[in-house]
């Protein structure tokens, strides 16, 4: 059984429950605020498991779940998305009033994907995915008074559901392939086979690639995005747009890295035609959009597109650069929504783009962090966004894919257009236009994911070698036998 090695995962659900019950409970007091203490506490828990797993892969349940470097990596990244979450929540209406429900579907959702991370089995993978998307669906429907909040959480439940029924159809045909579900006994039997030589395997690899592909938000499955993030309370946009697609990119990694690594010449021009695509038409969309949160959205899509080249890449430097970005991008994220959500508190329409007009003027540290996660997801040297992108572009070329490098720099060209547009807004308008100088006091917790957020941004990459260090280690894991 070897319980030991689920610990994070036996912490999380358990802390989830805990903050269920002490919601319910009748005084205002514990109701409103231990449910949010009991996330913090099993989160913190959880990572410190993660971190004390560090080491040798270790397996439970008859190997259908791992403990190895790349688990444990991918737990600590979902982990830190969980905590800012519950932080950036800590006066949202939707947590306030349901503060029970609200902490546990969170921690729910990191059991999901942690998962997913440590996966050994097809079915872990599967329910692991479905963990974290039911939470999900219910959680960008949790401000039930707005419209949009409904519209999200109705979209996001359609799409995922079709997503989900092409990710099970592609399990099961590679089931059927294969006789197993166990991943490395399917990597066993699938050793110097080719696509060309089983159709069950090609059908599968193309189903699963569109079911994890609705996850990320890559193209052509990734029309849910801009919709759902928009409508979704702030937090939990933030929480989606990085956790879940941590989650996505594990799942890839775990599955065509670290089981069919064999097949490689046979999906990796197919992801890298997909990686492409996403990166493009991801970056044109977002210099269309005038609302923020839409435009994070579409970002989100082309800086799926990134991660993909790493996949396509394959091999140790593709993960290692995967890993790596997927770290950067938890930061960068967070730090653009945290400023969002203040901006929302004060003003109607408070993630439109002319809400932010001269904000950084009258906000110097918030329109600092915010200039940053911009120069960052465009990939300004020597920010950690230029670190991670530097990585994959190198995987690529190293993997004989030049091509799909030299789109990630078009891209890359692409995305100056609108994330220069955000650090002009904020800094090259005066700041009493469109009421930009209504400031309300920044709760605590939000300010401090905000500049924690927008200081690692710029510390991942002065200290870009020693985390490198953790993602090789992490990739080394991975593509072990």
């Amino acid at each position: 059984m070897n319980v030991a090695a689920s610990t994070p995962i036996i912490i999380m659900s358990g802390a989830s429950v805990l903050a269920l019950v002490f919601g319910v409970l009748p005084w205002r007091t514990v109701s409103r605020v231990w449910p949010s203490l009991a996330a913090v506490a099993g989160i913190g828990a959880a990572g410190g498991m993660s971190i004390a797993l560090w080491g040798d892969r270790q397996t439970a349940y008859a190997g259908n779940l791992y403990a190895d470097r790349f688990a444990m990596l991918v737990n600590v990244i979902v982990l830190l998305a969980a905590l800012a979450t519950i932080a950036l929540s800590w006066r949202e209406p939707g947590a306030v009033d349901r503060r029970g429900e609200y902490a546990a579907l969170i921690l729910l959702s990191t059991t999901g994907m942690m998962m997913v991370a440590g996966a050994g089995n097809l079915i872990v993978l599967f329910l692991g995915v479905e963990l974290l998307s039911v939470a999900l669906y219910v959680l960008c429907a949790m401000e039930a008074w707005r419209e949009r909040s409904l519209e999200s959480g109705l979209k996001y439940l359609i799409v995922g559901a079709v997503g989900s029924a092409f990710l099970l159809y592609g399990l099961a045909f590679l089931y059927g392939a294969t006789g197993s579900t166990s991943l490395a006994e399917i990597g066993e039997r699938l050793f110097a086979s080719s696509l060309t030589d089983e159709p069950f395997l090609a059908v599968a690899v193309a189903l699963i690639v569109a079911g994890l592909g609705f996850k990320a938000s890559a193209v052509p499955f990734h029309m849910w995005t801009p919709d759902v993030y928009e409508g979704a309370p702030t937090p939990v946009t933030a929480f989606m747009a990085t956790a879940t697609k941590a989650a996505a990119f594990a799942a890839f990694l775990r599955l065509f890295a670290g089981t069919l690594p064999d097949l490689l010449p046979d999906w990796q021009v197919a992801i890298g035609v997909i990686a492409g695509a996403t990166m493009i038409i991801g970056n044109v969309a977002a210099l269309l959009q005038t609302n923020l949160k839409r435009m994070l959205a579409y970002s989100g899509v082309a800086q799926a597109g990134y991660l993909l080249i790493g996949v396509a890449a394959g091999g140790l430097r593709g993960a290692e650069a995967v890993l790596y970005y997927l770290i950067a991008y938890l930061v960068m994220t967070v730090a653009a929504f945290a400023v969002v959500l203040v901006r929302e508190r004060e003003v109607a329409d408070g993630d439109e783009l002319t809400a932010f007009t001269g904000f950084g003027r009258a906000r110097p540290l918030l329109g600092g962090v915010m200039t940053v996660a911009m120069l960052s997801l465009a990939g300004f040297p020597p920010l950690s966004g230029f670190v991670g992108k530097f990585l994959l572009f190198s995987s690529a070329v190293e993997a004989d894919l030049v091509w799909l490098a030299i789109l990630g720099a078009v891209g890359s060209m692409i995305s100056l257009g609108y994330y220069l547009r955000v650090a002009t807004v904020l800094w090259l308008t005066e700041p009493d236009a469109a009421g930009s100088r209504k400031v309300l006091r920044v709760p605590a917790s939000v300010g401090s994911v905000a500049v924690t957020s927008g200081v690692a941004v710029i510390g991942l990459a002065v200290s870009a070698s020693l985390v490198l260090d953790v993602c090789r280690g992490a990739a080394e894991a991975l593509l072990a036998p």
